[in-house]
Protein backbone atom coordinates (compact mmCIF):
# COMPACT_ATOMS: atom_id res chain seq x y z
CA UNK A 1 0.00 0.00 0.00
CA UNK A 2 1.60 2.95 -1.53
CA UNK A 3 1.97 5.71 1.91
CA UNK A 4 0.91 8.99 0.90
CA UNK A 5 3.14 11.55 1.04
CA UNK A 6 2.71 14.33 4.08
CA UNK A 7 2.23 17.40 3.21
CA UNK A 8 4.14 20.05 4.57
CA UNK A 9 2.65 22.25 7.14
CA UNK A 10 1.91 25.66 5.82
CA UNK A 11 4.23 27.92 7.31
CA UNK A 12 2.36 30.58 8.90
CA UNK A 13 5.93 32.59 10.17
CA UNK A 14 4.95 35.99 7.96
CA UNK A 15 1.24 35.45 8.32
CA UNK A 16 1.34 35.32 12.05
CA UNK A 17 3.28 38.01 12.39
CA UNK A 18 1.31 40.26 10.18
CA UNK A 19 -1.70 39.19 12.00
CA UNK A 20 -0.09 40.12 15.03
CA UNK A 21 1.20 43.71 13.60
CA UNK A 22 -2.53 44.75 12.93
CA UNK A 23 -3.80 43.26 16.06
CA UNK A 24 -1.40 45.26 18.31
CA UNK A 25 -1.67 48.48 15.96
CA UNK A 26 -6.02 48.59 15.88
CA UNK A 27 -5.36 48.22 20.03
CA UNK A 28 -3.20 50.82 20.57
CA UNK A 29 -5.13 52.93 17.87
CA UNK A 30 -8.45 52.28 19.72
CA UNK A 31 -6.63 53.15 23.19
CA UNK A 32 -5.64 56.69 21.47
CA UNK A 33 -8.74 57.46 20.20
CA UNK A 34 -10.32 56.87 23.44
CA UNK A 35 -7.75 58.44 25.52
CA UNK A 36 -7.71 61.65 23.52
CA UNK A 37 -3.79 61.95 23.76
CA UNK A 38 -1.81 62.66 20.75
CA UNK A 39 1.74 61.19 21.18
CA UNK A 40 4.37 60.52 18.59
CA UNK A 41 4.02 57.51 16.38
CA UNK A 42 7.29 55.99 14.62
CA UNK A 43 7.80 52.45 13.63
CA UNK A 44 10.47 52.50 16.08
CA UNK A 45 8.74 52.56 18.93
CA UNK A 46 6.23 50.22 18.13
CA UNK A 47 7.35 46.36 18.96
CA UNK A 48 6.48 43.46 16.30
CA UNK A 49 5.77 40.67 18.71
CA UNK A 50 6.31 37.00 16.67
CA UNK A 51 5.67 34.28 18.36
CA UNK A 52 9.66 33.46 17.97
CA UNK A 53 10.23 37.03 19.73
CA UNK A 54 7.24 35.58 22.39
CA UNK A 55 9.45 32.75 22.44
CA UNK A 56 12.32 34.74 23.57
CA UNK A 57 10.54 36.83 26.08
CA UNK A 58 13.37 38.41 28.63
CA UNK A 59 12.25 40.47 31.35
CA UNK A 60 14.31 43.92 29.63
CA UNK A 61 11.53 42.72 26.29
CA UNK A 62 8.77 42.08 28.59
CA UNK A 63 8.94 45.69 30.34
CA UNK A 64 9.03 46.91 26.87
CA UNK A 65 6.43 45.28 25.50
CA UNK A 66 4.18 46.51 28.90
CA UNK A 67 5.43 50.06 27.99
CA UNK A 68 4.73 50.06 24.41
CA UNK A 69 1.11 48.75 25.17
CA UNK A 70 0.80 51.81 27.52
CA UNK A 71 1.06 54.46 25.05
CA UNK A 72 -1.31 55.66 22.60
CA UNK A 73 -0.62 56.46 19.32
CA UNK A 74 -2.32 58.57 16.75
CA UNK A 75 -3.04 57.17 13.54
CA UNK A 76 -1.67 59.58 10.65
CA UNK A 77 -5.31 60.10 8.93
CA UNK A 78 -6.76 61.47 12.39
CA UNK A 79 -3.42 63.30 13.29
CA UNK A 80 -3.50 65.15 9.95
CA UNK A 81 -7.49 65.77 10.58
CA UNK A 82 -7.06 67.39 13.84
CA UNK A 83 -4.18 68.76 14.12
CA UNK A 84 -4.36 71.55 11.34
CA UNK A 85 -6.97 73.40 13.15
CA UNK A 86 -5.52 73.19 16.50
CA UNK A 87 -2.28 74.14 14.81
CA UNK A 88 -3.85 77.33 13.86
CA UNK A 89 -5.10 78.12 17.36
CA UNK A 90 -2.17 76.81 19.11
CA UNK A 91 0.05 79.27 16.69
CA UNK A 92 -2.20 82.29 17.18
CA UNK A 93 -2.44 81.99 20.48
CA UNK A 94 1.64 81.42 20.98
CA UNK A 95 2.44 84.10 19.20
CA UNK A 96 -0.03 86.38 20.80
CA UNK A 97 1.11 85.59 23.87
CA UNK A 98 4.51 85.10 24.66
CA UNK A 99 6.11 83.51 28.02
CA UNK A 100 8.80 84.80 30.05
CA UNK A 101 11.79 82.81 31.23
CA UNK A 102 13.08 82.83 34.82
CA UNK A 103 15.73 84.76 33.72
CA UNK A 104 13.20 87.79 32.55
CA UNK A 105 14.12 87.62 28.67
CA UNK A 106 11.00 87.44 26.51
CA UNK A 107 10.65 83.84 24.73
CA UNK A 108 8.47 84.37 21.51
CA UNK A 109 7.27 82.20 18.56
CA UNK A 110 10.26 81.76 15.83
CA UNK A 111 8.96 79.12 13.75
CA UNK A 112 6.72 76.23 13.55
CA UNK A 113 7.08 72.70 12.02
CA UNK A 114 4.33 70.42 10.91
CA UNK A 115 5.70 66.77 10.61
CA UNK A 116 3.90 63.83 10.32
CA UNK A 117 5.69 62.49 13.70
CA UNK A 118 3.90 65.52 15.38
CA UNK A 119 3.85 69.51 15.85
CA UNK A 120 7.11 71.43 16.99
CA UNK A 121 6.67 75.04 18.02
CA UNK A 122 10.74 76.55 18.14
CA UNK A 123 10.75 79.50 20.70
CA UNK A 124 13.73 82.17 20.42
CA UNK A 125 14.91 84.88 23.00
CA UNK A 126 14.22 88.01 22.45
CA UNK A 127 17.08 89.86 24.45
CA UNK A 128 17.12 93.37 24.51
CA UNK A 129 19.91 95.53 22.66
CA UNK A 130 22.46 97.11 24.60
CA UNK A 131 22.46 100.77 24.33
CA UNK A 132 25.38 101.84 21.98
CA UNK A 133 27.63 104.42 23.53
CA UNK A 134 29.12 106.50 21.22
CA UNK A 135 33.00 107.18 22.09
CA UNK A 136 33.83 111.04 23.38
CA UNK A 137 34.85 113.10 21.09
CA UNK A 138 39.18 112.89 19.54
CA UNK A 139 40.62 115.52 21.69
CA UNK A 140 44.17 116.77 19.69
CA UNK A 141 46.73 114.98 21.57
CA UNK A 142 48.64 117.44 23.77
CA UNK A 143 52.36 117.72 23.60
CA UNK A 144 54.21 115.54 25.65
CA UNK A 145 56.81 117.22 27.93
CA UNK A 146 60.28 116.93 26.55
CA UNK A 147 62.94 115.30 29.22
CA UNK A 148 64.78 117.33 31.19
CA UNK A 149 68.04 115.95 29.74
CA UNK A 150 66.63 116.75 26.26
CA UNK A 151 66.63 120.34 26.46
CA UNK A 152 70.45 120.54 27.15
CA UNK A 153 72.50 122.37 25.09
CA UNK A 154 73.86 120.00 22.17
CA UNK A 155 77.31 120.25 21.40
CA UNK A 156 77.69 120.84 17.20
CA UNK A 157 80.72 119.52 16.09
CA UNK A 158 82.27 117.70 12.61
CA UNK A 159 81.61 114.21 12.13
CA UNK A 160 84.65 111.30 13.39
CA UNK A 161 85.79 108.49 10.95
CA UNK A 162 83.95 106.33 13.73
CA UNK A 163 80.51 107.71 13.28
CA UNK A 164 79.28 106.04 10.19
CA UNK A 165 77.22 103.46 11.43
CA UNK A 166 75.69 105.77 13.80
CA UNK A 167 74.72 108.45 10.96
CA UNK A 168 73.43 105.77 8.59
CA UNK A 169 71.01 104.72 11.26
CA UNK A 170 70.19 108.23 11.94
CA UNK A 171 69.76 109.17 8.24
CA UNK A 172 67.33 106.28 7.86
CA UNK A 173 64.41 107.96 8.89
CA UNK A 174 64.79 110.53 6.19
CA UNK A 175 62.24 110.02 3.03
CA UNK A 176 65.36 109.62 0.68
CA UNK A 177 67.24 108.04 2.88
CA UNK A 178 71.06 107.77 1.51
CA UNK A 179 72.56 104.26 1.31
CA UNK A 180 75.98 103.28 2.30
CA UNK A 181 77.21 103.33 -0.85
CA UNK A 182 76.21 106.96 -1.00
CA UNK A 183 78.11 107.48 2.07
CA UNK A 184 81.08 106.67 0.57
CA UNK A 185 80.54 108.12 -2.87
CA UNK A 186 80.64 111.80 -1.20
CA UNK A 187 84.33 110.71 0.43
CA UNK A 188 85.09 111.28 -3.63
CA UNK A 189 83.94 114.12 -4.33
CA UNK A 190 86.27 116.80 -5.69
CA UNK A 191 85.92 119.21 -2.84
CA UNK A 192 85.16 116.84 -0.01
CA UNK A 193 86.04 117.92 3.59
CA UNK A 194 85.83 116.17 6.69
CA UNK A 195 84.38 119.37 8.54
CA UNK A 196 81.18 119.85 6.56
CA UNK A 197 79.76 116.92 7.86
CA UNK A 198 78.47 118.21 11.05
CA UNK A 199 76.93 116.26 13.82
CA UNK A 200 75.00 117.21 17.30
CA UNK A 201 76.34 114.92 20.21
CA UNK A 202 74.58 114.84 23.73
CA UNK A 203 75.88 112.54 26.72
CA UNK A 204 77.95 110.88 23.91
CA UNK A 205 75.03 110.12 21.54
CA UNK A 206 74.63 111.47 17.96
CA UNK A 207 71.04 112.81 17.72
CA UNK A 208 71.26 115.40 14.58
CA UNK A 209 73.20 115.07 11.64
CA UNK A 210 73.70 117.99 8.78
CA UNK A 211 75.83 118.22 5.62
CA UNK A 212 76.97 121.48 3.52
CA UNK A 213 78.57 121.05 0.30
CA UNK A 214 80.22 123.90 -1.69
CA UNK A 215 78.91 124.73 -4.87
CA UNK A 216 79.22 127.78 -7.43
CA UNK A 217 76.10 128.41 -9.12
CA UNK A 218 74.44 130.46 -12.00
CA UNK A 219 72.54 133.69 -10.66
CA UNK A 220 70.71 135.39 -13.70
CA UNK A 221 74.15 134.50 -15.88
CA UNK A 222 76.30 135.41 -13.63
CA UNK A 223 78.76 132.83 -11.23
CA UNK A 224 78.46 133.04 -7.38
CA UNK A 225 79.83 130.88 -4.75
CA UNK A 226 77.12 129.17 -2.77
CA UNK A 227 76.87 125.69 -0.67
CA UNK A 228 74.00 123.46 -0.16
CA UNK A 229 72.51 122.31 3.00
CA UNK A 230 71.27 118.54 2.72
CA UNK A 231 70.73 115.83 5.11
CA UNK A 232 69.12 117.83 7.91
CA UNK A 233 68.12 115.38 10.51
CA UNK A 234 67.12 114.78 14.19
CA UNK A 235 66.05 111.89 16.15
CA UNK A 236 62.24 111.53 15.97
CA UNK A 237 62.07 111.21 20.13
CA UNK A 238 64.84 114.41 20.07
CA UNK A 239 62.60 116.73 18.18
CA UNK A 240 60.64 120.25 19.62
CA UNK A 241 63.73 120.61 22.05
CA UNK A 242 65.70 122.95 19.85
CA UNK A 243 68.18 120.62 18.03
CA UNK A 244 67.80 121.59 14.43
CA UNK A 245 67.46 124.97 14.97
CA UNK A 246 71.23 125.08 16.24
CA UNK A 247 72.14 122.49 13.68
CA UNK A 248 70.98 124.73 10.77
CA UNK A 249 72.72 128.00 12.51
CA UNK A 250 75.53 125.65 12.85
CA UNK A 251 75.49 125.11 9.02
CA UNK A 252 75.15 128.54 8.34
CA UNK A 253 78.51 129.70 10.06
CA UNK A 254 80.27 127.00 8.38
CA UNK A 255 78.77 128.46 4.91
CA UNK A 256 80.46 131.69 5.67
CA UNK A 257 83.86 130.24 6.66
CA UNK A 258 83.63 129.01 3.36
CA UNK A 259 83.03 132.37 1.89
CA UNK A 260 79.05 131.46 0.19
CA UNK A 261 77.66 134.60 -0.99
CA UNK A 262 74.05 132.37 -0.97
CA UNK A 263 72.84 129.37 0.69
CA UNK A 264 70.69 127.12 -1.10
CA UNK A 265 68.97 123.79 0.28
CA UNK A 266 65.62 121.70 -1.05
CA UNK A 267 63.75 120.45 1.76
CA UNK A 268 59.96 119.20 3.34
CA UNK A 269 59.80 121.06 6.15
CA UNK A 270 60.22 124.82 4.83
CA UNK A 271 58.35 126.57 7.53
CA UNK A 272 60.84 125.05 9.97
CA UNK A 273 63.81 126.93 7.74
CA UNK A 274 61.07 130.22 7.64
CA UNK A 275 61.60 131.12 11.40
CA UNK A 276 65.58 131.21 10.69
CA UNK A 277 64.96 133.60 8.02
CA UNK A 278 65.89 131.65 5.02
CA UNK A 279 63.30 132.42 1.83
CA UNK A 280 60.85 130.18 -0.13
CA UNK A 281 61.81 130.65 -3.48
CA UNK A 282 59.23 127.72 -4.75
CA UNK A 283 58.90 124.25 -5.41
CA UNK A 284 60.10 121.21 -7.87
CA UNK A 285 58.52 121.13 -11.02
CA UNK A 286 57.29 118.15 -11.60
CA UNK A 287 54.18 116.96 -13.48
CA UNK A 288 53.33 112.98 -14.31
CA UNK A 289 51.90 111.36 -16.95
CA UNK A 290 51.16 108.21 -19.36
CA UNK A 291 53.67 107.59 -22.00
CA UNK A 292 50.94 106.32 -24.69
CA UNK A 293 48.80 109.54 -23.58
CA UNK A 294 52.15 111.63 -24.01
CA UNK A 295 52.82 110.53 -27.41
CA UNK A 296 49.29 111.06 -28.98
CA UNK A 297 49.30 114.54 -27.77
CA UNK A 298 53.11 115.04 -29.41
CA UNK A 299 52.01 113.70 -32.46
CA UNK A 300 49.20 116.15 -32.40
CA UNK A 301 51.83 119.18 -32.86
CA UNK A 302 53.39 120.22 -35.60
CA UNK A 303 56.23 118.05 -36.70
CA UNK A 304 60.14 119.74 -36.33
CA UNK A 305 61.70 121.61 -39.39
CA UNK A 306 65.32 120.52 -39.61
CA UNK A 307 67.93 117.90 -40.13
CA UNK A 308 66.98 114.57 -38.64
CA UNK A 309 68.27 113.38 -35.80
CA UNK A 310 69.08 109.72 -34.86
CA UNK A 311 69.10 108.25 -30.84
CA UNK A 312 70.91 105.93 -29.35
CA UNK A 313 72.41 105.25 -25.37
CA UNK A 314 75.42 107.41 -24.59
CA UNK A 315 78.97 106.55 -24.49
CA UNK A 316 81.17 107.68 -21.80
CA UNK A 317 83.45 109.86 -23.94
CA UNK A 318 80.72 111.36 -25.13
CA UNK A 319 80.51 113.78 -21.42
CA UNK A 320 82.10 116.86 -23.04
CA UNK A 321 79.29 117.34 -25.52
CA UNK A 322 77.11 116.63 -22.55
CA UNK A 323 78.91 119.33 -20.47
CA UNK A 324 78.62 121.42 -23.54
CA UNK A 325 74.51 121.58 -23.80
CA UNK A 326 73.94 122.08 -20.43
CA UNK A 327 76.18 124.93 -20.32
CA UNK A 328 74.27 126.08 -23.25
CA UNK A 329 70.84 126.44 -21.59
CA UNK A 330 71.53 127.23 -17.77
CA UNK A 331 72.19 130.93 -18.52
CA UNK A 332 68.48 131.53 -18.46
CA UNK A 333 67.76 129.70 -14.90
CA UNK A 334 68.38 130.71 -11.84
CA UNK A 335 70.23 128.37 -9.26
CA UNK A 336 71.66 125.51 -11.53
CA UNK A 337 75.20 124.48 -10.77
CA UNK A 338 78.16 125.16 -12.09
CA UNK A 339 79.71 121.41 -13.30
CA UNK A 340 83.32 121.26 -14.19
CA UNK A 341 84.52 117.64 -15.90
CA UNK A 342 85.63 116.36 -12.70
CA UNK A 343 82.63 117.10 -11.00
CA UNK A 344 80.66 115.46 -13.99
CA UNK A 345 82.57 112.58 -13.18
CA UNK A 346 81.99 112.16 -9.78
CA UNK A 347 77.91 112.94 -10.47
CA UNK A 348 78.81 109.83 -12.94
CA UNK A 349 80.36 107.44 -10.68
CA UNK A 350 78.08 107.93 -8.55
CA UNK A 351 75.43 105.59 -10.63
CA UNK A 352 72.74 108.55 -9.54
CA UNK A 353 70.82 107.13 -13.11
CA UNK A 354 70.08 104.51 -15.16
CA UNK A 355 70.27 105.62 -18.78
CA UNK A 356 71.33 108.72 -21.03
CA UNK A 357 69.95 108.81 -24.07
CA UNK A 358 71.81 111.25 -27.05
CA UNK A 359 70.28 112.77 -29.72
CA UNK A 360 72.64 113.20 -32.76
CA UNK A 361 73.10 114.97 -35.77
CA UNK A 362 74.93 113.28 -39.16
CA UNK A 363 76.53 109.98 -39.52
CA UNK A 364 76.63 107.98 -36.08
CA UNK A 365 80.29 106.76 -35.77
CA UNK A 366 82.70 106.38 -33.03
CA UNK A 367 84.17 109.82 -33.14
CA UNK A 368 85.80 111.78 -30.14
CA UNK A 369 85.98 115.01 -31.62
CA UNK A 370 82.45 114.63 -33.03
CA UNK A 371 83.60 115.92 -36.74
CA UNK A 372 81.16 113.58 -38.19
CA UNK A 373 78.54 113.69 -35.67
CA UNK A 374 77.49 116.36 -33.62
CA UNK A 375 75.14 116.06 -30.30
CA UNK A 376 72.31 117.98 -29.79
CA UNK A 377 70.48 116.83 -26.68
CA UNK A 378 70.42 114.16 -24.52
CA UNK A 379 68.11 112.83 -21.72
CA UNK A 380 69.07 111.82 -18.08
CA UNK A 381 66.42 109.17 -16.59
CA UNK A 382 66.51 107.15 -13.48
CA UNK A 383 63.56 104.21 -14.14
CA UNK A 384 60.40 106.21 -14.57
CA UNK A 385 61.57 109.70 -13.61
CA UNK A 386 63.61 111.99 -16.20
CA UNK A 387 66.08 113.45 -14.22
CA UNK A 388 67.32 116.23 -17.10
CA UNK A 389 66.21 116.92 -20.80
CA UNK A 390 68.40 119.53 -22.37
CA UNK A 391 68.67 120.45 -26.03
CA UNK A 392 71.04 122.75 -28.68
CA UNK A 393 69.42 125.74 -28.60
CA UNK A 394 69.43 126.18 -32.44
CA UNK A 395 67.47 122.65 -32.54
CA UNK A 396 64.07 124.38 -31.41
CA UNK A 397 61.42 122.01 -30.62
CA UNK A 398 63.73 118.60 -30.52
CA UNK A 399 62.81 118.35 -26.43
CA UNK A 400 59.90 116.62 -27.69
CA UNK A 401 61.51 113.98 -30.36
CA UNK A 402 63.47 113.12 -27.45
CA UNK A 403 60.60 113.40 -24.72
CA UNK A 404 58.50 110.78 -27.24
CA UNK A 405 62.09 108.58 -27.61
CA UNK A 406 61.81 108.30 -24.07
CA UNK A 407 57.98 107.31 -24.07
CA UNK A 408 58.40 104.76 -27.00
CA UNK A 409 61.32 102.67 -24.62
CA UNK A 410 58.53 103.23 -21.59
CA UNK A 411 56.05 101.55 -23.08
CA UNK A 412 58.44 98.57 -24.43
CA UNK A 413 59.56 98.02 -20.69
CA UNK A 414 56.37 98.13 -19.29
CA UNK A 415 55.93 101.59 -17.32
CA UNK A 416 52.54 102.93 -16.32
CA UNK A 417 53.60 106.41 -15.96
CA UNK A 418 56.30 108.92 -16.83
CA UNK A 419 57.36 111.72 -13.86
CA UNK A 420 59.12 114.29 -15.68
CA UNK A 421 61.44 116.49 -13.34
CA UNK A 422 62.86 120.35 -14.72
CA UNK A 423 62.36 124.09 -14.19
CA UNK A 424 58.45 124.78 -13.95
CA UNK A 425 58.51 127.03 -16.66
CA UNK A 426 59.82 124.32 -19.03
CA UNK A 427 56.84 123.65 -21.74
CA UNK A 428 57.41 120.13 -21.95
CA UNK A 429 55.05 119.74 -18.61
CA UNK A 430 52.27 120.46 -20.75
CA UNK A 431 52.95 117.84 -23.17
CA UNK A 432 53.10 115.39 -20.10
CA UNK A 433 49.57 116.50 -18.23
CA UNK A 434 46.62 115.93 -19.49
CA UNK A 435 44.64 118.41 -20.53
CA UNK A 436 42.02 118.49 -16.97
CA UNK A 437 45.04 117.01 -14.88
CA UNK A 438 47.13 119.70 -12.82
CA UNK A 439 51.17 119.24 -12.20
CA UNK A 440 51.85 117.46 -8.97
CA UNK A 441 54.23 119.41 -7.35
CA UNK A 442 55.12 117.65 -4.46
CA UNK A 443 56.26 118.38 -1.11
CA UNK A 444 59.82 119.87 -1.76
CA UNK A 445 60.81 123.13 -1.48
CA UNK A 446 63.87 125.10 -2.29
CA UNK A 447 64.63 127.96 0.20
CA UNK A 448 67.76 129.81 -0.21
CA UNK A 449 69.50 132.62 2.31
CA UNK A 450 71.49 135.93 1.29
CA UNK A 451 74.89 135.74 3.45
CA UNK A 452 76.31 138.74 1.46
CA UNK A 453 74.41 140.90 -0.19
CA UNK A 454 76.50 143.72 -1.35
CA UNK A 455 78.45 140.92 -3.60
CA UNK A 456 74.96 139.07 -4.82
CA UNK A 457 74.12 142.64 -5.98
CA UNK A 458 77.60 143.29 -7.57
CA UNK A 459 77.49 139.83 -9.34
CA UNK A 460 74.37 140.66 -10.61
CA UNK A 461 75.42 144.23 -11.95
CA UNK A 462 76.38 142.92 -15.30
CA UNK A 463 73.83 141.64 -16.13
CA UNK A 464 71.85 144.18 -15.33
CA UNK A 465 73.40 146.59 -17.94
CA UNK A 466 73.51 144.23 -20.32
CA UNK A 467 69.90 143.80 -20.25
CA UNK A 468 69.22 147.77 -20.09
CA UNK A 469 71.96 147.94 -23.50
CA UNK A 470 69.80 145.26 -25.37
CA UNK A 471 66.30 147.29 -24.81
CA UNK A 472 68.43 150.26 -25.47
CA UNK A 473 67.69 152.26 -22.47
CA UNK A 474 70.32 154.61 -22.55
CA UNK A 475 69.53 157.07 -19.53
CA UNK A 476 70.58 156.91 -15.90
CA UNK A 477 68.91 154.63 -13.93
CA UNK A 478 69.06 154.48 -10.34
CA UNK A 479 67.16 152.25 -7.63
CA UNK A 480 67.52 152.13 -3.68
CA UNK A 481 67.12 149.17 -1.62
CA UNK A 482 66.58 149.89 2.03
CA UNK A 483 66.63 146.33 4.19
CA UNK A 484 67.51 145.36 7.88
CA UNK A 485 70.70 143.09 6.23
CA UNK A 486 71.61 145.57 3.74
CA UNK A 487 70.88 149.23 2.49
CA UNK A 488 72.90 150.89 -1.08
CA UNK A 489 71.83 151.35 -4.85
CA UNK A 490 72.53 150.12 -7.75
CA UNK A 491 72.84 152.82 -10.89
CA UNK A 492 73.52 152.03 -14.33
CA UNK A 493 74.66 155.14 -16.79
CA UNK A 494 76.37 154.38 -20.15
CA UNK A 495 76.05 151.25 -20.15
CA UNK A 496 77.48 150.25 -17.00
CA UNK A 497 75.74 149.10 -13.97
CA UNK A 498 77.53 150.08 -10.52
CA UNK A 499 76.37 149.01 -6.59
CA UNK A 500 76.76 151.95 -4.05
CA UNK A 501 76.45 150.78 -0.40
CA UNK A 502 74.86 153.06 2.36
CA UNK A 503 72.90 155.37 -0.59
CA UNK A 504 69.68 154.94 -1.05
CA UNK A 505 68.59 158.00 -3.53
CA UNK A 506 65.17 159.15 -4.00
CA UNK A 507 63.46 156.53 -5.50
CA UNK A 508 64.12 153.22 -3.13
CA UNK A 509 62.40 150.24 -2.39
CA UNK A 510 62.17 149.00 1.78
CA UNK A 511 61.85 145.21 2.02
CA UNK A 512 62.35 142.59 4.26
CA UNK A 513 65.40 140.58 4.23
CA UNK A 514 63.11 138.09 2.86
CA UNK A 515 61.67 139.64 -0.19
CA UNK A 516 64.99 141.08 -0.32
CA UNK A 517 66.82 137.50 -1.37
CA UNK A 518 63.47 136.46 -3.93
CA UNK A 519 63.84 140.05 -5.80
CA UNK A 520 67.91 139.44 -6.47
CA UNK A 521 67.60 135.94 -7.38
CA UNK A 522 64.19 136.68 -9.82
CA UNK A 523 61.67 135.60 -7.79
CA UNK A 524 59.81 138.60 -6.93
CA UNK A 525 57.16 140.39 -8.77
CA UNK A 526 57.64 143.97 -7.55
CA UNK A 527 53.52 145.00 -8.25
CA UNK A 528 52.38 141.91 -6.64
CA UNK A 529 54.48 142.48 -3.35
CA UNK A 530 53.40 145.73 -3.24
CA UNK A 531 50.03 144.81 -3.56
CA UNK A 532 50.59 141.98 -0.51
CA UNK A 533 52.36 144.62 1.67
CA UNK A 534 55.50 142.68 1.24
CA UNK A 535 57.53 146.04 -0.31
CA UNK A 536 56.94 149.24 -0.12
CA UNK A 537 58.20 151.42 -3.04
CA UNK A 538 59.04 155.33 -2.22
CA UNK A 539 57.91 156.64 -5.45
CA UNK A 540 56.02 154.94 -8.80
CA UNK A 541 59.51 155.50 -10.83
CA UNK A 542 61.04 152.99 -8.14
CA UNK A 543 58.43 149.76 -8.54
CA UNK A 544 58.78 150.79 -12.62
CA UNK A 545 62.36 150.00 -12.28
CA UNK A 546 62.31 147.36 -10.08
CA UNK A 547 60.35 145.91 -12.50
CA UNK A 548 62.71 146.24 -15.09
CA UNK A 549 66.04 145.75 -13.48
CA UNK A 550 65.17 142.92 -12.02
CA UNK A 551 62.57 140.85 -13.87
CA UNK A 552 60.86 137.40 -13.15
CA UNK A 553 63.45 134.60 -14.11
CA UNK A 554 63.14 130.87 -13.89
CA UNK A 555 63.89 128.69 -11.18
CA UNK A 556 66.09 125.64 -11.87
CA UNK A 557 67.77 123.78 -9.51
CA UNK A 558 68.66 120.12 -10.71
CA UNK A 559 67.57 116.96 -9.30
CA UNK A 560 70.32 115.14 -10.44
CA UNK A 561 72.85 116.85 -8.34
CA UNK A 562 70.55 115.74 -4.76
CA UNK A 563 69.77 112.01 -6.29
CA UNK A 564 70.82 109.11 -3.57
CA UNK A 565 72.70 106.96 -5.19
Amino acid sequence: MQRAAAKPAPSHRSGDRTCSFRRSRRSLIAASVGSGRPVRSSARQTLKVTPRTQKRKTPKAAALVNRVETQSVTPPSVKKKTSVAALRSLASNDAAKPSLATDGTLRVVHSISVRPSGTTLRRETVRKRKVVQMPPPMVAPSRMEIPAWMLKECRIEPARAGDQGEILQLLSSLPDAPTKAEFHASVDHPEHDANNRLVARLGGRILGHVEVSPRRIHLCGAVVDAAALDQVAVLPECRGAGHGQRLVKAAERRMRELGAVIGFSRTRIAPSFRELGWSVLGRDGTTVGRPSHILSRILELPARTGEPVTMRQWRHVELPAILRIYKQNVPQFVGPLVRSEAYSRWLISRCAFDSIIVALVGHDRYDLHETTARIVGYAIQDGNRILELLADPEFPGLERDILARVCSEAIENDRQEIIFESSSSDPLHKAIAARDQQRVSGDRMIVAKLFRPLEALRAVAPIVAARMNSEEIRETLELGIDAPDFRGSIIVSKGEATVHPGRVGRSYLRLSDDELVRLLLGQCDPAEAAAAGRLAASTHMAQKLASLLFPRTPLWYPIWDDLTA
